[in-house]
């Protein structure tokens, strides 16, 4: 019967080293599995800080964007009243040549006028007023 309780005991004692085997694989495991969910949680962590960064860039991206948006319908806008603006004053240019010719032309025919008018009264001298004088007799 010793050999049968030996022979028992070598199993006992086998089971149990493999019992403390198992047990120190599943305390490297639970050891792992923490580092590796705190390396995990750490690089959870970096990614929503990345996320939270690129989030703002974002933002500022859009707001940026619309900014300019609103800058390029300014300028558009401005280019466009200046483009009004520049055929108004064309316009007006064209029309002030156009007065400015009639008053030299009117400055001219005032200058015949007065040029005139000084030969009538050359006309009126005391030659003149002797001959109508004679005339009316």
């Amino acid at each position: 019967m010793k050999s049968h309780d030996d022979a028992l005991d070598q199993k006992v004692n086998d089971l149990r080293e493999r019992m403390r085997l198992l047990q120190m694989d599943r305390r490297a495991n639970v050891e792992f599995m923490e580092a590796n969910n705190a390396s995990t949680s750490s690089e959870i962590r970096a990614l929503r800080d990345e996320n939270k960064k690129l989030r703002l860039k974002l933002t500022q991206l859009q707001k940026r964007l619309v900014i300019d948006r609103g800058a390029k319908d300014e300028l558009a806008t401005c280019h466009k009243e200046s483009v009004q603006l520049r055929t108004e004053y064309d316009s007006l240019r064209v029309t002030t040549t156009k007065y400015q010719r009639q008053l030299e032309k009117l400055k001219d025919d005032a200058k015949l006028c007065e040029l005139e008018s000084q030969a009538l009264d050359e006309d009126s001298g005391p030659i003149s007023k002797r001959i109508k004088g004679i005339e009316n007799k």
